[in-house]
């Protein structure tokens, strides 16, 4: 069909168009700056290998358990993520003009998530096959074959879930057109410049429409806080909650920011800084995230109230976590996958780094932080 590689061309174009839209300068400091820190990890990654050579060998459980499981959550959630870009590019507003059934646009975007995937099944098969023959096991291809072979079922899985699902073209407007009621954000979201956080979600009048993906999130943060709560509680140390209400928190702050707005031409031209609009912007994101984090310190309080410094200090370390992550969506502000992606990639290499040279290295995460924060003032301020 003549319209079956229009996602993968829109991909491709868009790839394009944001590498043009970089100036020289930063392209070279990504290029040489993240291959020197790429290197650097293989070379980590290699040591580390060679070090646990022999037990890696000869024990069988992370062979037949981990790696498997491993392999196959990450097919899972790479699949997931890539048909859900597809879609979204072959449901694009732009596109609803082309006459392409539902069925057809789903064959678009089905065909640029195989597209993707040829890539990603190769690097797992070198990946598996190199760390294979590194620590000397048997027949590393056989290896790295078996291990594509566990992504790809991941991978497949998930992405046919996805495409498969039925979707009707005019869902959104529909959804827009539809009656809002009162809106249950109320007051959260009106401080000036107001239904900012709204706008960012697209929510209509900070009406927050009901979903199974709400649903399921909510209830696996209630589970995680209850859990971390009752571990706190049942061995009366403050530990388990704390930490429940710090990795709690930074989820609920990292999935419910969105910084669109920051790039939109409407608030560029108006009299309106670019401090306000992304502290406006973070404001509804860090008090969902401070009232997660309340219940897991509550119950670490009552767990061991004579260590009433964890919680606390868990509380602190939210604040900057929320704050760094902050900068990190709003630098990638169309893209919060690839946001969370770089924070955490950042955190556990900042953390890896300083289990061997101290805490001077997290100068240089907030070095990081301050470097992004600028370039993304520049770029509200210049375009």
């Amino acid at each position: 069909m003549r319209h079956d590689g229009l996602v993968l061309i829109l991909l491709r174009r868009e790839l394009v168009a944001g590498l043009r839209a970089m100036r020289r300068r930063d392209l070279a400091w990504i290029g040489l700056g993240g291959g020197a820190l790429l290197a650097y990890a293989i070379a980590d990654i290699v040591l580390a290998l060679h070090a646990a050579a022999a037990r890696l060998r000869h024990d069988q459980l992370p062979w037949s358990l981990d790696l498997p499981l491993a392999l196959a959550a990450l097919g899972v959630f790479a699949g997931n993520a890539v048909s859900a870009l597809c879609l979204q590019r072959a449901f694009a507003s732009f596109l609803k003009a082309l006459p392409l059934t539902p069925g057809e646009r789903r064959r678009m975007a089905g065909r640029a998530t195989l597209a993707i995937f040829a890539p990603l099944g190769v690097l797992v098969v070198v990946s598996a096959g190199v760390a294979c023959a590194v620590i000397g096991k048997p027949l590393p291809v056989a290896w790295g074959l078996g291990a594509a072979i566990l992504f790809a079922l991941g991978f497949g899985t998930a992405a046919l879930w996805r495409l498969r699902r039925p979707r009707l073209l005019l869902d959104e407007a529909a959804g827009e057109a539809a009656p809002v009621g009162r809106p249950w954000l109320g007051r959260l979201d009106r401080a000036r410049p107001r239904w900012l956080s709204s706008w960012a979600w697209k929510l209509p009048g900070g009406h927050l429409r009901p979903s199974w993906k709400l649903a399921a999130a909510s209830l696996m943060l209630a589970v995680a806080a209850i859990l971390g709560a009752w571990a706190s509680l049942a061995s009366g140390t403050a530990g388990p909650a704390a930490v429940a209400g710090l990795a709690g928190g930074i989820l609920v702050f990292m999935l419910s920011l969105r910084c669109q707005p920051v790039g939109s031409p409407v608030l560029r031209t108006a009299p309106i800084g670019f401090t306000r609009v992304w502290l406006r912007l973070v404001q509804l994101p860090l008090q969902l995230s401070l009232a997660f984090f309340l219940l897991p310190a509550g119950a670490a309080l009552a767990a061991e109230p004579s260590a009433w410094a964890v919680p606390v200090a868990g509380g602190l370390w939210l604040l900057v976590l929320n704050g760094a992550y902050a900068v990190f969506g709003a630098y990638f502000l169309n893209a919060p996958f690839v946001a969370m992606l770089s924070f955490a990639s950042a955190l556990a290499y900042a953390g890896y780094e300083t289990l061997e040279y101290g805490r001077t290295v997290l100068i240089g995460l907030a070095a990081l932080v301050f470097f992004l924060w600028h370039r993304t003032r520049q770029r509200y301020r210049n375009g």
